[in-house]
């Protein structure tokens, strides 16, 4: 029996050290003042076409703002000037009620296809990273008139 034990007290310890090797540094960051809502339509449907996919960006320490903008997107701002459209692989029905997310790094780059971005402790892999103009964030990101 005492062998068993620490044959599962090992193999614990080595997939936490697994774990937390595969995730080199975590940052997070607290919602902006202005919530997000839902734009119209989903911005997966209209990010192929409009917007600059690109394999990763440059982050520090942790993103200077974020906003959702529907369950399987989410716009980072990694300093006032830059924002990105971060794709997720599968739908968070958390991200427009939690006050701050984690976005996994590797150095001081987020990959697209590698890291990801945690939400109420839960990984949600990045899928595609789009880079965005600041008026086109604010447009995915600001409430229409119209809607409810």
């Amino acid at each position: 029996m005492a062998k068993v034990n620490r044959f599962v007290s090992f193999a614990a310890a080595a997939a936490l050290a697994v774990g937390s090797a595969a995730t080199s540094s975590v940052a997070s960051a607290r919602a902006s003042s202005g919530e997000a809502a839902p734009a119209e339509g989903s911005a997966a449907d209209q990010a192929p076409q409009a917007y600059e996919p690109v394999d990763s960006f440059v982050i520090f320490n942790h993103p200077y703002s974020w906003n959702a903008v529907d369950d399987h997107t989410v716009v980072i701002w990694t300093n006032p000037f830059t924002p990105y459209l971060v794709e997720l692989a599968f739908p968070s029905h958390d991200m427009k009620f939690v006050q701050a997310i984690g976005v996994s790094s590797s150095g001081s780059r987020v990959y697209a296809k590698f890291d990801a971005v945690t939400i109420r402790g839960f990984r949600y892999p990045i899928n595609n990273i789009y880079k965005l103009s600041r008026d086109e964030a604010k447009s995915l990101t600001t409430r229409k008139p119209g809607n409810s």
